[in-house]
């Protein structure tokens, strides 16, 4: 076992998600859900462990990865962000570069469609450290389906285009939503957390609110008296 695996398991105990259950759709209303997620590298040579993991010379069917239901959700509403300061500080061979959440309708798996993810680190110029698509869709469970390239330049090479070495991270997960779970690999890991959102109506209410106080918050100045 990993090193590191411990860690994990205890942030994963730290963080108190509510409502922790199976899901049913109801076939007559479209379930919208909350997915937000952290990826992370692990800052080590992919034969640091003695195990030998294949270079991938395949291309991901970028086109397959459509957003256009899909609605980027504000850092301020993130639940994560206290488990990316626990990865940032408490490990140095762990290194999160994508930390996302967005809400979508979540449909059968034939159905479902991709969300793309881009790293805004570079192996090279214009070529994501790592990118990807996540799927998720939704039968008496969530289900979630990661089709990931890694991309490292070897130690001593030169970064050129082309100069670095790539590597794919295939996994699909049965999960419960309202929980945090985490999806492993050798190379890199994610920490992802699926929640219901209660209905659009009061979503954006809320929203409306809270983007009409920032915008008071940012114009409103005091008085000047003359």
């Amino acid at each position: 076992m990993r090193k590191n695996v411990p860690f994990i398991a205890i942030l994963l105990m730290s963080m108190l998600v509510p409502q922790a259950h199976s899901v049913r759709a109801d076939p007559s209303l479209t379930p919208w859900y909350t997915v937000e997620l952290i990826l992370f590298t692990r800052n080590r040579s992919p034969g640091a462990s003695g195990e030998i993991w294949p270079q991938s010379a395949e291309q991901l069917d970028w086109d397959s990865a459509r957003s256009g239901n899909y609605a980027l959700v504000s850092t301020g509403s993130w639940q994560l962000n206290g488990a990316e300061l626990a990865l940032k500080k408490s490990h140095r061979d762990l290194t999160p570069v994508i930390h996302t959440a967005w809400r979508q309708p979540v449909f059968s798996r034939n159905s479902a469609s991709a969300f793309y993810l881009r790293s805004d680190r570079e192996v090279t110029p214009g070529t994501p450290l790592v990118e990807g698509m996540v799927k998720v869709s939704i039968s008496r469970y969530l289900h979630v389906d990661l089709d990931l390239l890694l991309r490292e330049t070897p130690a001593g090479a030169v970064r050129l285009p082309g100069g670095f070495q790539t590597f794919r991270f295939n996994e699909h997960r049965r999960m419960r939503s309202g929980e945090l779970h985490y999806i492993d690999h050798p190379l890199m890991g994610m920490l992802i957390l699926i929640t219901p959102v209660k209905s659009m109506e009061s979503q954006s209410s809320e929203e409306s609110e809270l983007q009409e106080s920032e915008s008071q918050t940012v114009t409103e100045e005091p008085v000047r008296r003359e």
